[in-house]
């Protein structure tokens, strides 16, 4: 983690508290693919990241250096001329993420798909729990106490599950007792352009924390690999986003 650090050990203060709580998981995201140049172009210097200038450039037919494009890069998004972000593509397999922050993800619409893991298909017995954060609460015995009430709610959900699993319900009606705190995991195809979309929204700190700390971590895999891209959304300090 190397962007919004502070924002993110904040969000993480109670993380320890968590590690040996019932089915608990933790979010991890991996970068597992994103838009290749043809050897043609990458023959002449052209990357992923640095796709979007060479297709701005296509429509008046000029050339530059690998530096001119990444230059080129900052100057569309400072124009906001984003059509071009749109020809590079990420995608990301998420884990350890819940039902609760799957619903908001999805109102995500343009520029971006999911293929998440099937509450029908897959046995609910093996399935984790998403803890909240907990980063408003000061107290560390109050922040115990709290996880232990989930813990109770979430071994009763699965004590539930059990029992009537053993009289014949299906998957398709038995994933209907599991509370939204049910983690999941999905396959997410982005391109730039929408995923700048949900850094602007989800990176602020209003954002819900979990979904907040999703765009935390995806940002770093982001600017890993294509920082011209998106690092107009860093700003001095910690580079929260405060709008």
């Amino acid at each position: 983690m190397k962007y919004f650090l502070k924002e993110y050990e904040h969000i993480e203060r109670w993380k320890d508290l968590r590690k040996d709580l019932f089915r608990n998981e933790e979010p991890a995201i991996k970068l597992i693919g994103m838009t290749t140049p043809t050897e043609e172009m990458a023959a002449q210097g052209v990357t992923a990241e640095t796709l979007p200038a060479y297709t701005a450039r296509q429509s008046h037919e000029s050339a530059g250096t690998h530096e001119d494009d990444l230059r080129l890069n900052k100057k569309l998004i400072s124009w906001e001329h984003l059509t071009c972000l749109e020809a590079v593509q990420f995608v990301y397999y998420v884990t350890g993420v819940s039902k609760s922050l799957a619903g908001q993800w999805t109102r995500h619409r343009i520029g971006i798909g999911w293929t998440f893991r099937s509450t029908r298909y897959v046995k609910a017995s093996k399935n984790l729990f998403v803890y909240p954060a907990l980063e408003y609460i000061d107290s560390e015995d109050t922040a115990r106490e709290i996880y232990r009430a989930y813990e109770r709610e979430h071994r009763h959900a699965m004590d539930v599950y059990e029992e009537i699993k053993g009289l014949g319900v299906r998957n398709q009606e038995l994933r209907r007792l599991m509370p939204v705190g049910w983690s999941t995991a999905a396959y997410v195809y982005v391109n730039a352009r929408s995923l700048r979309h949900f850094f602007g929204l989800r990176l602020e700190r209003s954002a819900e924390w979990e979904i907040r700390r999703l765009a935390y971590l995806m940002f770093n895999h982001a600017m890993a690999v294509a920082p011209t891209l998106f690092e107009d959304y860093l700003q001095q300090g910690d580079g929260a986003l405060d709008r």
